[in-house]
């Protein structure tokens, strides 16, 4: 908000001075002119031209002179003042772009953090493709590690009975997306190759837990963009471990808290 009160005075003033400017200078045409008119019908009566004209004239001239000069300084002023604010501008600009970033995957990371069942991981991991990377179409595959296979879980843009199931560890972009074992970062494959645009594996440190299959973006949206990628790898490491630890959570046995066991824990 204060940045538009400020643009809105720096505006109001800029217009309040470019208009004072222009008066000036169509008043000093419309002197121009009359003195001109003057001259002329002397120098048609034969008359020589009298000494205050001469004066008049002269003030006129250095009045030009004067008028040029600060319009000179003017072209100057305003084009540091463009160059300046508008570094100023770009870099403000960057600032909230990156604010902007950092807010979303902090925001991102607390509800991953907080993610206390299968159906919460998804759901976040939905709103970030969705909402903030546009992603308009994708597939969840989760690993069952027993068959060696990925079964789709979730598909936005369509539905679940559209997606098959996928042996591990595929072929083309999947094996390459899912071969480094560990979660994605930029760089990677990204598994393109088998008609997606990107394999997005979900891991647990080094334990594959599923992958993304993302298909389409969102109609206002082309490619990925640099933001993108930090999102992609919050994606690819934080949805791992929530699924890794909602699996956990849903097959724990409940215990009370015990200093014994915690002790145990960190080899007290």
């Amino acid at each position: 908000m204060s940045e538009s009160g400020s643009n809105a005075t720096l505006q109001s003033r800029t217009q309040a001075f470019l208009r004072e400017f222009f008066a000036k200078g169509e008043e000093l045409v419309r002197e121009l002119i009359e003195e001109n008119d003057r001259l002329r019908v002397a120098l048609a009566a034969g008359k020589p031209t009298p000494e205050p004209m001469m004066r008049s004239l002269g003030q006129l001239a250095r009045q030009i002179e004067m008028l040029e000069t600060e319009c000179a300084e003017l072209r100057k002023l305003v084009g540091s003042a463009q160059r300046e604010s508008g570094g100023y501008r770009d870099r403000l600009d960057d600032l909230e772009r990156e604010h902007y970033r950092l807010a979303t995957m902090y925001v991102a990371g607390s509800q991953f953090h907080g993610a206390a069942t299968l159906e919460d991981v998804l759901r976040t991991l939905t709103e970030i493709l969705l909402n903030f990377v546009g992603v308009g179409r994708f597939t969840v595959m989760v690993v069952d590690e027993e068959r060696q296979i990925l079964f789709p879980l979730l598909r936005e843009g369509g539905t679940v009975a559209e997606a098959e199931e996928v042996a591990l560890p595929g072929d083309g972009g999947l094996a390459l997306a899912t071969a480094h074992g560990g979660p994605w970062r930029a760089g990677a494959p990204m598994g393109e190759g088998t008609g997606a645009l990107m394999h997005l594996p979900l891991s647990s440190g080094t334990r594959l837990v599923g992958v993304v299959r993302i298909e389409k973006f969102l109609p206002q949206k082309q490619r990925f963009e640099e933001a993108d990628f930090g999102l992609l790898e919050l994606v690819s490491e934080h949805a791992g471990v929530g699924i890794e630890t909602a699996w956990i959570r849903a097959h724990a046995r409940e215990v009370p808290l015990q200093r014994a066991a915690l002790e145990r824990l960190v080899g007290s």
